[in-house]
This record gives C-alpha cells, structure tokens and sequence, in this order.
C-alpha cells in the first residue's frame, strides 16, 4: 500500500494512476514487460535516484532511500 501511494504522488502525473504511461510526455509504459533501461529492481532504483536525462527528474532529494525502495518495488510488481 505505501508503494501504491507514494506512486500516486510522485509517477502518476506523468506515467498515469494506472502505470500505463503517456507518449506525449515520453513516460513510459510501467504495466508491460518492455523496459527501457532494464527492469529489475537495482535498474529502478537507479533511475529513481537518478532520473533519466531530458525525460524524468532525479527524486533522491525528496524521497528517503527507504521510500525509493519502497517506490521501486511497486513499479517492478507492476509489470511482473
């Protein structure tokens, strides 16, 4: 559930409430198995600390490492 949540507040905007992502903002599809930049769990946690330059802001310095782990998880029981 804390996954779920800490999802709405900071994907849904750009990748959707439902993880299905939004073309028109570059966010892509979390629910598939098609994943850009790998999808295991240390890949999503990178690119949650990190971001993705020009296309998804860096949330390290808004979320604990704790939450991003949290966060991470989620996405990954998205598509698996």
């Amino acid at each position: 559930a804390a996954g779920k949540e800490k999802f709405a507040m900071m994907c849904a905007a750009c990748h959707g409430p439902d993880g299905k992502g939004n073309q028109m903002l570059g966010a892509p599809n979390l629910t598939d198995d098609v994943w850009l930049y790998g999808g295991n769990e240390a890949t999503i946690i990178e690119t949650i600390n990190a971001g993705r330059q020009g296309k998804m802001p860096s949330f390290k310095d808004q979320l604990s490492p704790e939450k991003i782990h949290v966060l991470a998880a989620y996405v990954y029981s998205l598509s698996n």
